[in-house]
Formats: C-alpha cells, sequence, structure tokens
C-alpha cells in the first residue's frame, strides 16, 4: 500500500509585492513552519477537508480523468504549524501540499508550474511551491521573472492580532500610481541583485522599501517602528505580510543585537497588540515529498 508524505513551507509574507509590466505579482518569503499532508490508502475522509483542499482534489481529479471511485479509497492526515489568516500562507501550503501529493500518488508528475497554477485557479496564492525565487502573477499563476538564487536568514515574527481575508484584499490592489509602479519596478530591480549577489543586505532593504510602499494599501501601525529598531539593533530589513498581518525582522545572528532589540520592541510596541512572537528561518521553497510502501 502506497504512503505519500508532503511538507509544505509556509511564508513570513512576501519578500516584495506589487505590480510590475502591467501584473500583479509577488515573491513569497518561505520559513520553516509546514503544513503537512499524508495520503494512504484506506477509509476515505475527503469530507473532513478543508473547504479549499476539497476544491483541489476535484479539480486534480477532473483535469487528470481519475475515476471518482479512487476517492472512498483515499485516506487524507493533515496538520500544520502555520497561523491562520495572518499572511503566512497557510491555505497556498495546504491546497499546494495537496496538489503535489496526489501528484506523487498518481503519478501525475506535476511542476511546480503546474501546482502554482492550479492554487490560483482556486485563489490569489503565494508561490512557495518553487524552490529558486521568482516574481509571481499571484492571480494567474504566471511566473514574470526569475532571480538567480534563493534567501537563508533568520527571521523574527511578530504576529498582530486581527486577520484578513486575502480574496477580499486582492480584489481591490489594482490603484497604483505611476509613482508607486516606477518605485517597485526600482525594488524589484534592487532585491534581484541582491539575491544574485548574496547581499542580504540588498535582499532586507528591498523588503522594507516594498512594506513601506504596502502602507498605502494595508497599513500596519508600528511598521515605522519597527523598521527603526531594526536599523538600531542590526537587523537586515523589515519583511511583511502584505495582505495579512505579520511583520518579520530579518537579520544575521552575528550582526543582530537580539536582547537589545527585544527590550526595545517591549518598550515601544504593547503587548496587548500582539499575540506571538515566533524565531524561524527564512528558507528556500518547494514541496518535500515521500514515498514509500506500508
Amino acid at each position: 500500500m502506497r504512503r505519500v508524505r508532503v511538507e509544505t513551507p509556509g511564508t513570513c509574507g512576501e519578500y516584495i509585492q506589487g505590480w510590475y509590466d502591467g501584473s500583479p505579482c509577488l515573491v513569497s518569503s518561505p520559513i520553516d513552519r509546514y503544513s503537512r499532508i499524508i495520503i494512504t490508502e484506506g477509509p476515505g475522509n475527503l469530507d473532513t477537508l478543508k473547504p479549499k483542499t476539497q476544491k483541489q482534489v476535484a479539480e486534480i481529479f477532473r483535469r487528470f480523468a481519475i475515476p471518482q471511485a479512487e476517492k472512498k479509497h483515499l485516506h487524507f492526515t493533515m496538520s500544520s504549524d502555520i497561523p491562520l489568516e495572518k499572511g503566512m500562507a497557510s491555505s497556498t501550503a495546504d491546497i499546494a501540499g495537496m496538489a503535489a501529493g496526489l501528484s506523487a500518488y498518481f503519478s501525475l508528475e506535476l511542476t511546480p508550474g503546474d501546482i502554482g497554477s492550479l492554487c490560483t485557479g482556486i485563489e490569489p496564492s503565494d508561490n512557495l511551491m518553487f524552490e529558486r525565487l521568482n516574481l509571481f502573477n499571484h492571480i494567474s499563476g504566471s511566473v514574470l521573472k526569475e532571480f538567480d538564487g534563493t534567501v537563508e536568514a533568520d527571521i523574527l515574527i511578530i504576529d498582530f492580532h486581527g486577520g484578513i481575508d486575502t480574496m477580499s484584499f486582492n480584489e481591490t490592489q489594482d490603484d497604483y500610481s505611476s509613482d508607486d509602479l516606477d518605485t517597485f519596478a526600482e525594488i524589484v530591480t534592487q532585491f534581484g541583485k541582491g539575491v544574485r549577489t548574496k547581499s542580504l543586505k540588498d535582499i532586507g532593504a528591498a523588503c522594507t522599501k516594498s512594506a513601506i510602499l504596502n502602507q498605502k494599501r494595508l497599513k500596519k501601525n508600528y511598521l515605522d517602528c519597527l523598521i527603526s529598531l531594526s536599523c538600531d539593533f542590526g537587523g537586515l530589513g523589515t519583511v511583511i505580510g502584505h495582505s495579512g498581518t505579520v511583520i518579520g525582522i530579518m537579520y544575521d545572528k552575528s550582526d543582530f543585537q537580539e536582547e537589545g532589540f527585544l527590550k526595545a520592541f517591549k518598550k515601544y510596541v504593547p503587548e496587548a497588540v500582539y499575540a506571538e512572537l515566533y524565531q524561524n528561518r527564512l528558507i528556500p521553497g518547494g514541496i518535500k515529498i515521500t514515498t514509500d510502501e506500508v
């Protein structure tokens, strides 16, 4: 009996997000928090999955003409340590992981691009299914630009109270001015240079500029404060959930004065406005799949 195990990363929002060459786009920032799925032969329990995940299963069965009777013999086990409605890609991780898992189970050979297209057919999605970074149209699923590399660094994530409906947010994000478009084009260039030269300083600066640009669309009350504290204590830049509530401080352990940062953070940011602080790693994207016989 075949068993497929899937591990899909969440994100601390996006390194950058905006409009480029006439298209909405983003670069997700994968972290070491995961959605996990196990698919085995057993009593069918499709009706226990979340609606979007059920929709992904239905679309894959339709697209690849998999007999509907197979659903009665698929048993799914799902778990996740990605917070919901925070801009951390909990939903994308679930539906991308399901696509990858079914691809392995039925030998469909789906590529990351195929999975990205399937996900955006359900909702605006992150591009965490790609191992290497790209500028991704999170509405259509197309790749606008490839970047030559990945990012790895530590990140301190502040989980502010509240939640955002990503679907509703993305329906209102087509009002970029010409100045905004020029600014974002510069951000893309700086980010790409940082990835190519492995400069975390350039990458962090691009992320911070994108976070500031996004204030016109979804204001984060403590963003300016956190950008200043990051600079004061050796952080590399500020990474946000552009359609969420999280703010992350990207850093290198050798340069970041974490104790001083946390002391100042607690002085200037009231405990009542945030739920948690997470210590995570920024990692390459991509979905890990293990297949075995049980």
